[in-house]
This record gives C-alpha cells, structure tokens and sequence, in this order.
C-alpha cells in the first residue's frame, strides 16, 4: 500500500534545493504543519506525511510500530526520486525520523527533532491513552491542554479539526491500537541515542522546559552534543508555541546544506 502524504508537495519556490519532509506525533496528521510547511517551502521543496494509521493513511497496514512508518516513508523517497532530505518530527514523528536516520543516514541531510519520541522510556501514558481515545469536541477539551504550556491559548479550530479527524471511519480505534503498541505498560522504547550522534549529521532538538506528555529530563543527555534548545514556558508543542524559533532551526540547516553544495 502507498504512504498516503497530507494533499500535495509544496513548492512555493524554484529551488533545486533537497526537499524538507514533516512527521508529525501520535494523533497528528499532516496537514497540522500546513503554515509552517508554507513557510519553508519558500526556501525549499516540501512534504508533509499522514504517517501510518493516522489521517489518510488510517488503513496503512501493520501501522503501530515506528519502523513501519520509518520504512514506509523512505519507500516513498524512492517513489519520488527523493535520494536526501531534511527530516522535521515532532514527538512520534521525531523518532520515525530518527529511526530513518539509523536505518539510512546517507538519505538524510538533516534532523530537526521537536519534542522527539525515543529519547527515554518515561511519558505520559494516562494522557497519551486519552488523546487516543477523544471523540468529542468536549473530550478534546479536555485533554488538549495537558499538550501545550499553561500561557497557550488553543483555537477553536484547532479542536474542531481534531473532532472531524476522530469521525472518520476507524480513526479512533486505529489510535488506540497504535497507543497500545508503542505504550504497552505504560513506558516507550528507547532509541540508540549514542549511535544516532555519531551519524555526526546536522542535528537540532526543540524542547519545552514544560512538556507534560515527554520528560524535557530526557534532553539531558544531549547538552554538549549537538544544537539543543530548551524553551521557556514552552509545553509539548513547540511548532504552535514557539513557532518562530522552530522555522529558523529548519531553515538554518537548509541554507547550511545549500553552502556546503555550492562549495563541492
């Protein structure tokens, strides 16, 4: 079955430039990175994924695991003639991303991880199972705040498209057996830290000092290793609450890979 993406890749540009490719976390899909997106495909092709079992790609077999959605979208790298691209995740899609680095890292040129999966086993489990499982527009109120910083205000349409999003057809159901997969008893898997650094690819990682659904504890390791940034205020969402921040990050490593280009 084909990765289904979020409508169509952008490319507001006409750059030659190797195209930034948005994962985004549990729940999500990916038209949430639509004014972002927007934004750097002035500098560079973009694309942004319904990972498996989320959005468009509801009926993705096998979806819960992170090497699925890893192996699905390199595979639609190789569709698309894609042969490098700037990784972008958030939260789950942070460690697909970061598994696709493991698994290929000579088809990455860059990762810009928000909030990343994988980074340790702690999280939010009780929160996590009841993001899966909101239906409703008041259930969705209840559970959004617990995913941004307490000064955050959330848009209406914001939970009116996550309300239309769990109406689809086995939207919900997918979720949860997803989240029963990745959070069974309560913790997640761990990546290879260590062996993702020394891939010694341009890395950036965006945290919130506040993040409620993944310990900022877990950045930790990282002070040092790579360009980190622990954000004030800043909750689990780091594209919404920080977005400025975030954009820059990504277009930072765009312009870099650019001038290393030009000088070859």
């Amino acid at each position: 079955m084909t990765l289904q993406l979020h409508a169509n890749a952008i490319n507001n540009s006409r750059s030659t430039s190797t195209p930034v490719l948005f994962l985004h976390g549990f729940g999500g899909v990916g038209a949430q990175w639509w004014g972002l997106q927007t934004a750097v495909s002035f500098k560079a092709p973009t694309l942004a994924y319904d990972l498996p079992g989320h959005g468009k790609s509801v009926t993705f077999p096998d979806a819960g695991p992170p090497k699925t959605a890893a192996r699905a979208v390199i595979a639609d790298m190789d569709k698309r003639g894609i042969q490098q691209a700037h990784l972008v995740g958030h939260s789950m899609g942070g460690a697909v991303s970061s598994l696709i680095a493991l698994m290929a890292p000579e088809r990455v040129a860059s990762l810009t991880l928000l909030a990343p999966g994988g980074f340790g086993p702690e999280l939010n489990h009780p929160a996590l199972m009841e993001w899966a499982a909101a239906r409703t527009v008041g259930d969705l109120q209840a559970i959004l705040p617990q995913f941004f910083g307490p000064d955050y205000e959330i848009q209406e349409k914001m939970i009116g498209y996550q309300a239309q999003l769990r109406a689809m057809p086995g939207a919900v159901e997918s979720l949860i057996s997803i989240a029963e997969d990745l959070f069974a008893g309560g913790v997640q898997g761990k990546l290879p830290i260590d062996d993702l650094i020394k891939l010694n690819l341009p890395m950036s990682v965006v945290w919130g000092q506040l993040d409620n659904i993944v310990p900022v504890s877990q950045a930790t390791q990282l002070q040092g290793r790579l360009d980190l940034h622990l954000l004030d205020g800043v909750g689990h969402s780091p594209v919404e609450e920080a977005p400025d921040l975030v954009r820059n990050t990504i277009l930072n490593h765009v312009a870099a890979a650019g001038t290393k280009t030009d000088k070859v």
